[in-house]
């Protein structure tokens, strides 16, 4: 549908495909997440299988398909999702800009529900991989689709392109955190191997998680009524050369290249909590004498991390409401910032006697406050990247794809370089390549920040 001028952001058609977008987003981002829970208890419990000849999985999967996973290794099967996301966002962004918005963000929820599903009926390590590809090419398909329509439908509404970046923000990592709270639940009440319906089960978890996919797929395409800025062109192929070209002539815009480097690191710190902490505070196979190592069940290891989401969802609703006020790189630059009190706050928090030593509480809520300080980067960096598509009106789909992009690459370099971390010191391991990436952000984003003043001094004389 052509836009018209009155209103065209505020239009009832609008708000209403808006709200079924952030809404199905929410759902899409905890099925996801219970995914991303799941997937590290069901590592844990191959792994004790392989050590273990009773233990419940060998009698469903069978001996020869349990076997010893270390912490390298699951990183390199958690990293093939960024894989397949990084290679799959380009095309997807370009195909969003030719073809249409809703088509691919409704290909999100419909290839996780076939991954979930195939990920309960085996412990096979290549169809696992081949699960995490699927995985990945849903959040390919639905991230630069989705972001590229709030751009779109907001182009005439910076301050309801604000808002609505920061309520995707947190549907996305409030859905995360849903889903973290949603896997351990699942996995504490149907983890188990079990028959249904005739059917061998690996883990029910995954297979009732499709539910969630399938109520994600209802809503978006239903509540999502396509959205067209300007006559797109007449339809025609594009290559996946002519795709990958296009970002590469993006990724040469100075103003994407300035802040990708410190992008991609926050990422991949995102890449490394989210995707080794469940299973380091549930493994009690470890030798590690850290108060965080093996000390919760799946339960209280989902519920933990949610806490972690909702503090970050409640930093960012902060910082969307103060942030248009506040420089969006010194928004960052704070951001990063927090990322190391969270450093020095969990090391001292992992290294207590016990749970009940008096320092615990204290450091707990340290961490909460640090939390909500990092949490200022997210949206500030959105919002900073829908700016950039004011000037490439016709490649929004392609310039919003970066998003996923960039999180594919960090989430990728996260679970890549975690692996080993994790393994090697545990959580301290988390800490200590926590910090690293945090110095990446911290000097690029001092560069920035002083390259902005440079350029701002000749207008000001």
């Amino acid at each position: 549908m052509s836009q018209t001028n009155d209103s065209p952001s505020t239009a009832p058609h609008v708000i209403r495909s808006l709200v079924a977008l952030i809404v199905g987003s929410l759902l899409l981002r905890a099925a996801a997440g219970a995914m991303g829970e799941n997937i590290q208890f069901y590592f844990n419990s191959i792994h004790e299988a392989a050590l273990n000849p009773n233990h419940s999985l060998r009698m469903i999967a069978g001996a020869t398909n349990v076997y010893e996973i270390p912490y390298l290794v699951r990183g390199i099967l958690i990293g093939i999702f960024f894989v397949a996301e990084l290679i799959g966002a380009p095309l997807f962004g370009v195909w969003s800009d030719k073809y249409g918005r809703k088509l691919f963000i409704i290909f999100g929820p419909l290839f996780g529900a076939i991954a979930v599903q195939i990920t309960a009926l085996t412990t096979i390590v290549w169809m696992i991989a081949i699960t995490r590809l699927l995985e990945g090419i849903s959040t390919a398909a639905n991230a630069p689709a989705s972001l590229s329509f709030i751009a779109e439908t907001t182009a005439h509404s910076p301050k309801l392109r604000t808002r609505v970046a920061g309520f995707f923000e947190i549907a996305t990592i409030g859905g995360i955190g849903i889903g973290f709270s949603l896997g351990g639940w699942l996995w504490q009440n149907f983890g188990t191997p079990a028959v249904v319906f005739g059917i061998p089960l690996t883990s029910p978890a995954f297979a009732l998680n499709a539910l969630v996919y399938l109520a994600s797929l209802v809503i978006l395409w239903f509540g999502l009524s396509e959205y067209r800025e300007v006559k797109r062109a007449p339809t025609q192929t594009t290559t996946a050369r002519e795709a990958f070209s296009k970002y590469i002539r993006i990724f040469k815009n100075p103003r994407v290249q300035s802040f990708a480097p410190a992008w991609i690191a926050i990422n991949a710190v995102l890449g490394v909590w989210i995707n080794f902490t469940a299973g380091i505070f549930t493994d009690k196979s470890t030798g590690f004498d850290q108060l965080l190592v093996g000390s919760f069940d799946s339960l209280g290891a989902g519920n933990l991390r949610s806490l972690y989401a909702l503090i970050f969802v409640l930093g960012i609703l902060f910082w969307s409401v103060f942030f248009p006020q506040i420089k969006k790189t010194t928004v960052m630059l704070i951001g990063t910032g927090g990322l190391f009190l969270t450093c020095l706050f969990l090391y001292l928090l992992n290294h207590q006697p016990s749970f009940d030593a008096p320092l615990v509480i204290p450091l707990a809520l340290l961490i909460m406050v640090s939390i909500v300080i990092q949490s200022g980067f997210t949206p500030a960096a959105l919002t900073h990247l829908a700016d950039i598509t004011e000037e490439h009106s016709n490649d929004r789909g392609a310039i919003m794809g970066m998003y996923s992009v960039f999180f594919g690459i960090g989430q990728f370099l996260g679970a890549a370089i975690g692996g080993p971390f994790v393994g090697w010191k545990g959580v301290d391991g988390i800490v200590i390549v926590t910090a690293l990436l945090g110095v990446v952000s911290l000097f690029t984003l001092l560069l920035l920040f002083a390259n902005e003043k440079k350029n701002l001094a000749p207008q000001s004389a």
